[in-house]
């Protein structure tokens, strides 16, 4: 077995426990009722595919794979930030 193989393998495990990380995310957004649980499970959702594009990028050859995780990273959490604002009222 070559390093790239077990990459392969590696990679593909941790796709499909993404799956099935964003297919529970998917079922507990629509089965919730509070507005502050479905503002974190947004970004559960974000993040997950995020790092889904990720674990896709390990075996093929993308040219923007390293901006797609600087993207994720930088903008994720203004996402939480913008619905607390909301949730909140402006409040701080």
């Amino acid at each position: 077995m070559t390093p790239n193989d077990l990459m392969t393998i590696l990679a593909g495990i941790a796709g499909v426990i993404l799956v099935v990380s964003l297919c529970t995310v998917l079922y507990r957004v629509t089965t919730t009722h509070n507005d502050a649980r479905r503002a974190v499970l947004g970004d559960m959702l974000f993040m997950a595919m995020a790092a889904l594009f990720l674990c896709y990028s390990l075996t093929h050859r993308t040219s923007i794979a390293f901006e797609v995780a600087i993207f994720a990273g930088l903008f994720g959490p203004l996402s939480t930030y913008a619905y607390a604002r909301i949730i909140t009222r402006g409040r701080r």
